[in-house]
């Protein structure tokens, strides 16, 4: 964090418009890490720095989700720990991380689940992404998120790739376990590919930013 540019107290309450208060009102709720609040001795006594970048963010990101999620999901979506993560259905369509065709997809799929987990909100991120490339459409959405569903509910680990295949027309999705070769019949497309790690990564990213 040495090397990271710093701002100090005054200009974060400045720059963020929020009060003294309300900052260490957040950081009593764990929305804001007590690492990032660097003592520096000054001239004058002690004063008060932040990695400039990381809270600015962290702050923007508190106020876009205050009014959508409860300081409990906050705080699990700003840990490390996604696993116990659970967003209704109608609180994550508010969010707008992902299209509306996304959600249909989902909702095809798992017309009747109103709760979910993270690894649903993973599914669709996937899906999301896929679908702005030509030649993936709304059914090819809903295979992969059967097929994405399926393996997390009892896989962990996102260290594969997710390929999308079309052979004479009929869709095929398979995962390949990191950057094993894989070998295609002729005349088998390549539709689509994705690396769940980085998938995963930048979602926890948009999510926790």
């Amino acid at each position: 964090m040495a090397d990271e540019e710093l701002i100090s107290k005054k200009q974060l309450l400045r720059i963020a418009q929020i009060s003294y208060g309300t900052l260490y009102r957040w950081k009593r709720m764990n929305l804001i890490p007590e690492s990032w609040f660097i003592h520096k001795a000054t001239d004058i006594g002690q004063a008060t720095y932040f990695p400039r970048t990381k809270i600015l963010a962290r702050i923007d990101r508190i106020k876009e989700l205050k009014n959508e999620l409860t300081v409990e999901q906050m705080q699990e979506l700003f840990s490390a720990n996604v696993k116990s993560f659970k967003i209704p259905l109608k609180d994550f369509k508010d969010l707008e991380i992902v299209s509306k065709l996304s959600i249909t997809a989902f909702c095809a799929n798992y017309p009747g689940k109103e709760l979910l987990d993270f690894n649903d909100v993973f599914g669709m991120y996937v899906v999301d992404h896929l679908m702005k490339l030509n030649g993936f459409y709304l059914e090819d959405a809903k295979q992969v998120l059967r097929l994405l569903c399926k393996y997390l509910s009892v896989e962990a680990s996102k260290d594969y790739q997710l390929l999308l295949l079309r052979k004479m027309g009929v869709p095929m999705t398979v995962l390949v376990h990191g950057e094993e070769e894989i070998l295609l019949e002729d005349n088998t497309e390549i539709i689509a590919c994705a690396n769940l790690v980085e998938f995963e990564e930048a979602l926890k990213d948009r999510l926790i930013a």
